[in-house]
């Protein structure tokens, strides 16, 4: 099979990837599509699957869905690189060992027996957005520092001891941070995090400079953590809530065609249920100097029964996001009601396992 092309989301500072290596004969008149997900926080190659000859739309429902929810710019790649990240990460999952995904004999040859004629650092110009912003790169450090992500801190800091510098136990996820500055280049993250035992919070001092129009680290120091309850956490993630109730006819159908219509959704399969995340097309909410980690959801769908539930979190998206579905799928929905919620509730019923809203509400 002969290369044709790769691209791959910049998205490396938020974790996860999403990589294409398409391969073509023209001999044999076969073009094959490779779809990974790569991640950096403990998992390796995350997802794949591979598409035999597709069409136009699959092909593009496909690159939506690996893609479409990651919030970053897709970058063409050269043939070397493509197959270094599928090497790296692919041998992650050894060390982690976490089992590979999908069908292995598709690619494991490059994880096996692949040579890499360069290094990951080498390709991290394309896979990292360009920062241009200092609270933004504060933002990431501390993302990738409560990941214990030791090759992103190396890289940006160039220092071997920063980046073996870590205050969890795995690869945590930063929950919410606060920016404060304090000086030319001094910085303090107050920072909220689940760790493999549990919530907590600790503050982080970051002193930074640029060099070349990138920035630079030049010392981190974590204060002492202290532990959270789940009910503190939650307090201090959740916003408000707008959910509107439909009455769904033709359920099967009315799914089929919502996800056709919006690849680029995260799609959720659950007993009996559908569950959908509709993320920002971009990580703007990076550049706060409050992160919080669901900022990036505009809405999220379940389908439950006959029953289909949208919670979205501004006035904007409400109108926006109702209108649309109201208008696109008109023979398949009733509006009901609509409610508002101090706080997030929608995502609370689908954990809860209840088939009854009304019920779940007033326990």
């Amino acid at each position: 099979m002969k290369f044709s092309f790769a691209k791959v989301t910049n998205s490396r500072l938020m974790g996860s990837m999403g990589l294409i290596v398409k391969w073509e004969d023209d001999v044999k008149n076969i073009n094959i599509y490779q779809y990974y997900l790569l991640d950096s926080e403990g998992l390796g190659l995350a997802d794949y699957i591979s598409l035999k000859n597709p069409t136009k739309e699959e092909a593009y429902r496909e690159e939506e869905r690996l893609m479409g929810g990651l919030g970053s710019e897709r970058i063409v790649i050269s043939e070397e690189e493509a197959l270094l990240l599928i090497h790296f990460y692919g041998n992650k999952n050894e060390y982690y060992e976490k089992p590979l995904p999908g069908d292995t004999q598709e690619y494991i040859d490059i994880i096996k027996n692949y040579t890499p004629t360069m290094t990951p650092e080498e390709i991290y110009p394309k896979i990292c957005k360009k920062i241009t912003e200092e609270i933004e790169f504060i933002n990431y450090m501390t993302m990738r520092f409560i990941a214990w992500d030791r090759e992103s801190l190396k890289y940006f800091s160039g220092s071997e001891d920063i980046s073996n510098m870590h205050i969890t136990n795995i690869n945590g996820s930063l929950l919410k941070n606060t920016v404060t500055k304090k000086g030319k280049g001094k910085y303090i993250s107050e920072a909220i995090y689940e760790d493999n035992d549990g919530y907590y919070i600790s503050k982080i001092a970051f002193n930074i400079s640029k060099e070349n129009d990138n920035f630079k680290i030049n010392s981190i120091l974590a204060t002492d953590k202290e532990a959270m309850f789940d009910f503190e956490v939650f307090d201090e993630i959740s916003k408000p809530e707008y959910v509107a109730i439909y009455e769904i006819k033709e359920n099967d159908e009315f799914l089929e065609k919502f996800y056709i219509d919006n690849p680029f959704l995260l799609r959720s399969d659950m007993e009996d249920a559908m569950f959908f995340t509709r993320f920002n097309f971009n990580n703007n909410h990076v550049k706060e100097d409050v992160y919080v980690i669901n900022n990036d959801i505009r809405a999220i769908y379940y389908q439950i029964g006959d029953k289909f539930f949208v919670g979205t979190y501004s006035d904007n998206n409400r109108k926006y996001i109702n209108k649309m579905l109201q208008c696109n799928y008109s023979e398949y929905l009733k509006l009901e009601e609509e409610l508002y919620f101090e706080e997030n509730v929608l995502y609370d019923f689908v954990e809860s396992g209840s088939d009854d809203f009304e019920d779940f509400l007033d326990c």
